[in-house]
Formats: structure tokens, sequence, C-alpha cells
């Protein structure tokens, strides 16, 4: 077990699969707070139980029972009143990639799984080098990583949820990824696109 995770507030719940404990959970993203139960807590994250629980997007501190300081972590998926959440490794990593710039876009996307069995219309309405989120009915069905076809695309574009709920994603794209070549190295990264205000005015 790291230093980092024996020091978290949540530590006296480790291993323990029956252990549960009231919480606070305040939400960095839309500043949501919220009363849960957490659970299931490993050296690398937990579940967080409540009604509300679809208000969390992604990135999350919670405040144990007896606590003074908020434990930061990340919400990967949500179903029903339940959300699987991993401890942040990285927090200096984590605030960088917050400063991205992000650009409001309206752009209809086409989400799918690899195989083509389940795909979603929906609309990607922020977006950056390395994410976008996207508003669409019914993405807790797909799994974790998916394919985003655009029309202004050549190539559908491999990503995976960062976040989600039944009417909303964070998505990370993967830009050295392709269906075809999934197990291959890219010759250059230079030319990734960006899905930039410029680049869609018209959208």
């Amino acid at each position: 077990m790291s230093d980092e995770n024996k020091l978290h507030g949540l530590s006296h719940l480790l291993e323990q699969p029956g252990a549960e404990e009231e919480v606070l959970v305040v939400d960095f993203d839309n500043l949501s707070v919220i009363n849960a139960v957490v659970s299931n807590v490993s050296e690398w994250g937990f579940r967080l139980t409540s009604p509300d629980v679809g208000e969390l997007y992604k990135s999350i501190g919670v405040r144990p029972k007896d606590g003074n300081k908020l434990v930061k972590a990340h919400v990967t998926s949500v179903k029903g009143n339940d959300a699987a959440v991993v401890f942040s490794k990285n927090e200096k990593s984590v605030s960088d990639k917050r400063r991205e710039k992000r650009n409001n876009v309206s752009i209809p996307v086409q989400i799918a799984d690899f195989e083509g069995i389940t795909e979603i219309s929906g609309t990607i309405v922020d977006a950056g080098k390395n994410g976008c989120r996207v508003t669409a009915k019914g993405l807790t069905s797909l799994p974790e990583e998916v394919l985003l076809t655009m029309k202004k695309f050549d190539r559908s574009v491999v990503a995976e949820f960062a976040w989600r709920n039944d009417t909303s994603a964070g998505l990370r794209l993967l830009w050295d990824r392709t269906l075809e070549q999934d197990d291959k190295d890219v010759d250059s990264d230079d030319d990734v696109p960006e899905m930039d205000a410029e680049e869609h005015q018209d959208a």
C-alpha cells in the first residue's frame, strides 16, 4: 500500500468488504454537495451509494464523518444509486488536465462500441485536444471504451469514459489508438486534430 493511501481519511475501512460509513461528497466540477455512504474501500478506490449520486461528475472530494480534510477522488462510472470511484493518484497531473483549454461547441456525434452493436446519437458540447463532454441518452449502456464518429473527421476516434451518467459524460480522447491498429504505435501524433472553436464555427 502506498504512503499516500495510508494517510487518507478512509484508510480505516481498507479491505473490509462489509464496512460502511456516511460521508459528505463535494463535486469540484459543478459544486454539488451530497450525503452518501462509502463502502468496498480498497487501495485504489471505493463505492459511493446515494439517491443523489447522479449529480456527481468526475472530480470529487469526500469528507469522512469524523474527518476535517477532503479525500480527493474521481468518479469513473455511475449506475443507479452507486458510483465507482478511484483515488486521485497524481494531483499535479489532474490539475494540469483541468487547465486544458476547452471550447464550447455543438458537434453531432455517434457513440458506439467497437462491434457496432450499440450506437447512440449525441452532441459534443465542449471539447479540447485530450477530452470532450457529450450529451446523449443511454450512455450507461456502453462499455468503458467507445468509438466516436463525426462528419468532420475522416476516421473514428477511440475514447474512454472518465465519468458518465444517463444523459451526459466526459470522455478522454485516445488519439494514438485506432480500431484497426489498436496494438500498433502511431508514427507521429504531430498531426493530431483538435476539436476547437475555429474549426467548428459552423457547427
